[in-house]
């Protein structure tokens, strides 16, 4: 099992079904096991994922099209939570999950990926210890792609 795959079982529970294949070392591309195949001049496939610090960062693309696969670190979005990542703008969660990247959805549609953190708060700011954890709210970093952002009238 490649780095990248091991990776999706750990941090999102995906198991990619047979035939999908990947090709290359810090920036894979995705593609079914027929293509990789070819010899060819172009890239093969489409952006899968690229290394972003020490994880590896997968793309929108490939997300939105394997993200169903997901049994863990998945948000499900309300409909102008839904909105406002679509147009590019941070969320604030109350839901929980590991810090890292999370799949964001609305209405079972894979809409595309965040990256999940609790904020830092200094000493005498904030919730108290004793109110419970849920009750803190969570920042989603929006990783939506520029061209990928609408825009509402």
């Amino acid at each position: 099992m490649d780095r990248f795959t091991e990776y999706l079982l750990d941090r999102f529970g995906i198991i990619l079904p047979e035939g999908v294949e990947f090709e290359g070392e810090k920036s894979l591309r995705v593609m079914n096991t027929e293509l990789k195949q070819f010899k060819t001049t172009t890239p093969k496939g489409f952006p899968a994922s690229r290394m972003k610090g020490k994880f590896p960062k997968p793309s929108t693309n490939f997300i939105q099209l394997f993200g169903y696969l997901a049994t863990k670190n998945t948000i499900e979005l309300n409909r102008e939570d839904a909105l406002n990542y679509l147009q590019g703008k941070d969320l604030k969660t109350e839901q929980d999950a590991e810090t890292g990247y999370v799949i964001l959805t609305h209405k079972n549609a894979t809409l595309g990926i965040g990256f999940y953190r609790m904020p830092l708060r200094s000493e005498g700011s904030g919730p108290d210890e004793s109110e419970p954890h849920s009750k803190v709210s969570k920042e989603i970093e929006n990783m939506l792609p520029k061209g990928r952002k609408i825009t509402l009238k």
